[in-house]
């Protein structure tokens, strides 16, 4: 299934309500499957990459790089700056962890990271 931009979005907002602690990862990832139609696993790994960049952890699946750009941008609007380079961090850590599975490089979400980090 492709993941569209509408339902990034729609799941972000939902996902922001998870790490606020208004609802759980399992209501989240129902309520993203409701509103946005995305299918219950992809909601689950959307919730899991966001929280691990909020948290500046590494994160196992991935998602399309119009996603990734987009959760960067919306950390960076919606939070601080401090959480902004946590997500970078995050993602610069998938990078390497998706490098080291021999399955090439994620050149692409590489520029993105360079280009927000500066």
């Amino acid at each position: 299934m492709k993941i569209t931009m509408e339902m990034s979005k729609g799941a972000y907002e939902i996902a922001k309500k998870v790490y606020l602690g208004k609802m759980t990862r399992g209501e989240g990832k129902v309520e993203i499957n409701r509103v946005t139609g995305m299918n219950e696993g992809s909601a689950q790994a959307f919730i899991t990459i966001f929280l691990a960049m909020m948290n500046g952890e590494v994160y196992k699946r991935a998602f399309n790089n119009d996603t990734n750009k987009y959760l960067l941008e919306s950390i960076r609007q919606d939070f601080s700056e401090g959480f902004h380079k946590k997500a970078l961090n995050a993602v610069q850590k998938h990078i390497d962890y998706y490098s080291t599975l021999g399955k090439g490089n994620l050149t692409g979400l590489q520029q993105i990271v360079n280009q927000m980090g500066h």
